[in-house]
């Protein structure tokens, strides 16, 4: 505010009749122009954090409008919840690479470890497990058996602390898969 002030008192003419003191009455008045003009600063940088589905607060419901959310996948979700949705659907572009799936899975907020698998064809290692070309469109999702998310600070007051279940997990990566490959879950004490 005492920027916007100093500025706009520099702004005017020379001369006794205006004073730049800001405890004059022109200083008072340019305090109280400078005041809202730091508040319209204020809520334009709330609405360049708004621009990011990762960082929205106040305008998520919007962002959930507008990325059909929630869809059958959602359940019933909390605030963060919400938005590592609106996130996820947000970058869904992608591929079907290990990388992609591990990069979802966090944002969801699981562990996951995945294991691939191959045809075994001539020449492979004696005692190497038969498996025909149709594994090479398998993958497998080893997740703990017990996930679950806190709630974290800045949610809205009176949401849940703690939400468990790998149904949310299941659901997302079932929509993202493409339509020739098949998903494993294999649900685990520890992940090694």
């Amino acid at each position: 505010m005492s920027d916007y002030r100093d500025t706009l008192l520099a702004l005017l003419p020379r001369g006794d009749a205006w004073s730049t003191d800001a405890d004059s009455a022109l200083g008072q008045l340019m305090s109280g122009v400078g005041e809202e003009f730091a508040r319209i600063e204020q809520r334009a940088n709330d609405l360049l954090t708004e621009a990011a589905p990762s960082q929205t607060f106040e305008l998520l419901d919007e962002w959930q409008q507008m990325y059909g959310l929630p869809d059958t996948c959602s359940g019933e979700q909390v605030f963060q919840q919400r938005r590592i949705a609106l996130v996820q659907k947000y970058q869904l572009m992608g591929g079907q690479s290990r990388e992609f799936l591990l990069g979802i899975a966090a944002v969801l907020g699981y562990e996951i470890a995945i294991t691939e698998y191959q045809h075994r064809g001539f020449g492979a290692d004696f005692g190497t497990n038969y498996a025909g070309h149709d594994w090479n469109n398998v993958v497998q999702i080893n997740a703990l058996l017990i996930n679950y998310q806190e709630r974290s600070h800045g949610q809205p007051h009176g949401e849940t602390y703690r939400t468990w279940g790998n149904a949310g997990l299941e659901c997302v990566f079932n929509r993202l898969i493409h339509a020739h490959r098949h998903i494993i879950y294999n649900y685990q004490e520890t992940l090694d």
